[in-house]
């Protein structure tokens, strides 16, 4: 039988080790379909009107907070189960609408990390809802940076994911070439769909381009996502001016 010592040492490890910012209710019923969405992380604190935090498997430290007018994803995984891969971030409250001409821009500080081996960062645009981790429903399009051991470089990627099936859509030409990846910092990124062509803006430059007619959904959530294995010291990344503009109706 656990003492009352042992309940409150329990408690407070919760208090510290699970520190989220805010609770981002669930909204009830089904959501609305938008033309877009804008944040800046002005506020003290996640926007609930705006955004549901997400969170798969287990952590030692999990926050999602604002921290000096940016999104902070902080992660710490030592003594974690080696098994699982953890996955936390926010999603948008609303569906958007994928219409051309659209476009999703945002900003991600790498962080300079000096260990960043098996920890990604980026978004997903994914049709269905959930909590967890979006990467594990049947359609998606998620463009990332994955750090690269030793661990002070990343590589971009991008994949696709249509009614189960997975393809890879860019990753630098890796394993033949990047294998040791690149330096990254703060990266002002832009995914463009217009004139039935999908493209990447990377600070400016174009970084990869397809021809796309269309999504297989006509609209998703947005979802700012953040990774790790186990056995890592704190990490953290930043997202900052987030928007998305799309054609209406």
């Amino acid at each position: 039988m656990k003492t009352v010592s042992s309940v409150l040492r329990v408690a407070l490890l919760a208090i510290v080790f699970f520190p989220f910012s805010r609770a981002l209710a669930q909204p009830a019923g089904d959501s609305a379909t938008v033309d877009g969405l804008v944040d800046e992380f002005s506020g003290e604190t996640v926007d609930a009107g705006l955004w549901q935090v997400t969170r798969k498997n287990d952590f030692q430290e999990s926050t999602v907070d604002i921290v000096q007018g940016r999104l902070r994803l902080r992660a710490a995984t030592l003594g974690t189960k080696d098994d699982t891969v953890k996955y936390h971030g926010l999603r948008s409250l609303e569906l958007i609408r994928l219409k051309q001409p659209m476009e999703l821009s945002f900003d991600l500080d790498w962080n300079d990390q000096r260990n960043g081996c098996y920890l990604t960062a980026g978004v997903v645009l994914c049709p269905t809802k959930t909590d967890a981790n979006p990467e594990e429903e049947r359609d998606w399009l998620k463009f990332e940076y994955i750090g690269v051991p030793p661990g002070r470089n990343a590589r971009a990627w991008i994949s696709a994911r249509s009614k189960g099936g997975e393809r890879v859509l860019y990753n630098e030409g890796w394993p033949d070439k990047q294998r040791t990846g690149r330096k990254i910092g703060r990266q002002k990124l832009r995914i463009l769909w217009k004139d039935d062509a999908l493209s990447v803006m990377e600070n400016g430059r174009l970084l990869w381009q397809t021809p796309w007619k269309g999504f297989d959904f006509p609209s998703a959530y947005l979802y700012l996502q953040m990774s790790s294995h186990s056995n890592y010291a704190p990490r953290e990344i930043f997202f900052d001016a987030v928007k998305v503009t799309t054609a209406k109706g």
